[in-house]
């Protein structure tokens, strides 16, 4: 029989462990997040450089188009995914019926997507690129939407299992493939060239993201076989989730920026396209950090007043990290913003200040959202997700019309973000009272 001070050995090894283990997790994590913020910057700086202000705000709805997408290819299932092999993982029998449901339902969309882009082509053209010349790029696209779904199946199995590794090197292998051949379209393309490294962003993940499908055990042990209905009901609320979500912000951002484009000017419409590219750029990096680390908690999670205490936690943690580094970023405004796109984008560091703002509470309420999330809450979800777009396109027609300008955009997007975030901590106040 062991003695207490073996047993208290043991238990302290078991917890050097487990430290060890999420100090891992972390750095590779963090690396992996560094390197998409990386290349998103550098992406932005040849667009900036090669294309200019006004080119900037003509990509922009393409932009949005291929953020939709990436969103919504395959369902949208990717946060799904995470929680539902976070609570499988056990069962293993489960888990491998629950994720070849995941890839029939998954396949099916992407199907659809891909006929939607055959059939539509030359209207989308002509709504986002102004012209029929470019429907190619629009059936490039719905191809594209392919690897973007399933390298967000394999992405969100490896999270779901913890594998921080795998997820990591998908990252960075998948950022490291991008920029040569971005350089390379945008430098003799021009716009197509520039567009088609938009679509290379997402879809160079599926690259590595193969390989590791390919070596994995799942890969063997996962079989076609006779759909179960009722997973693939809970799915459908993340595919509502996913629409709403990607309505709230691509679509959102396509009618302002046409708005402005028409009220004010395309260079106006630049310049709030690069601020909303530098925003996505970090806040990409925290929002992957709660899908990773904070989304499996709380899907494992019933206690409220546990996961109350984890929401405080997060949420402390990622306001100290975006203050520090906003902070830093506006003071060094005029050098960071040159540096970063270029002399033709100065006019940006006027309205910086209201981006940094609004991105400060939203970062906030994204802690409380990815609780939404892991509980499947699809109503409220879609209620927040809708409210804060409808929200946000209400207060810009308002201000345009006001003759705010670009400055009432921007702070349309602070106005926009102080209602959603007082409305999330009331919310979940009320949540994690109550007692069933």
């Amino acid at each position: 029989m062991r003695s207490t001070s073996d047993n208290a050995n043991v238990g302290m090894t078991v917890r050097r462990k487990v430290r060890s283990g999420l100090l891992l997790s972390a750095v590779l994590t963090t690396s992996a997040h560094l390197s998409k913020i990386a290349v998103g910057f550098l992406l932005l700086k040849l667009v900036a450089v090669y294309l200019g202000v006004e080119g900037m705000g003509r990509l922009g709805n393409l932009m949005s188009a291929v953020l939709f997408l990436s969103l919504l290819a395959g369902g949208g299932i990717q946060n799904g995914v995470i929680k539902y092999v976070a609570e499988y993982k056990m069962r293993p029998r489960t888990l491998l019926r629950f994720l070849a449901d995941a890839r029939v339902y998954s396949l099916s969309f992407c199907i659809l997507f891909m006929l939607a882009a055959l059939a539509f082509q030359r209207p989308l053209a002509r709504f986002l690129m102004g012209g029929d010349d470019y429907g190619w790029l629009i059936v490039v696209l719905g191809v594209a939407q392919f690897g973007f779904a399933f390298s967000n199946m394999v992405n969100g199995t490896a999270n779901g299992l913890h594998q921080t590794k795998v997820y990591a090197s998908i990252q960075i292998i998948g950022n490291l493939l991008t920029l040569p051949l971005a350089w390379w379209l945008i430098s003799h393309h021009g716009f197509a060239g520039a567009a088609l490294a938009m679509v290379a962003f997402y879809v160079s993940y599926s690259i590595p993201a193969f390989y590791f499908h390919v070596r994995s055990r799942l890969r063997r042990s996962v079989r076609w076989q006779k759909i179960h209905w009722p997973r693939l009901r809970r799915l459908c609320g993340f595919t509502l989730m996913a629409i709403v979500g990607s309505i709230s912000v691509p679509v959102v951002e396509i009618v302002v920026r046409k708005l402005l484009t028409d009220m004010v000017g395309l260079e106006a419409a630049g310049l709030w396209q690069a601020s909303i590219k530098l925003s996505s750029a970090y806040m990409g990096f925290f929002v992957v950090f709660l899908a990773a680390y904070f989304m499996p908690i709380v899907s494992a999670e019933q206690d409220r007043a546990r996961i109350a205490g984890s929401v405080r936690r997060f949420m402390g943690l990622v306001m100290g990290l975006f203050f520090m580094g906003g902070l830093i970023f506006y003071l060094f405004r005029d050098y960071f913003i040159p540096l970063l796109l270029s002399r033709q984008f100065s006019g940006l560091t006027d309205f910086i200040q209201y981006q940094l703002i609004g991105d400060f509470l939203r970062i906030a309420t994204y802690v409380i959202g990815f609780v939404v999330v892991a509980k499947a809450a699809t109503r409220l979800y879609v209620v927040l997700e809708i409210g804060q777009g409808v929200l946000f396109c209400l207060i810009s027609v308002l201000a345009l019309h006001k003759g705010w300008g670009l400055q009432g955009v921007f702070m349309a997007h602070v106005a926009m973000n102080v209602i959603y975030f007082l409305t999330s901590v009331i919310g979940f106040y009320f949540y994690s009272r109550r007692t069933v």
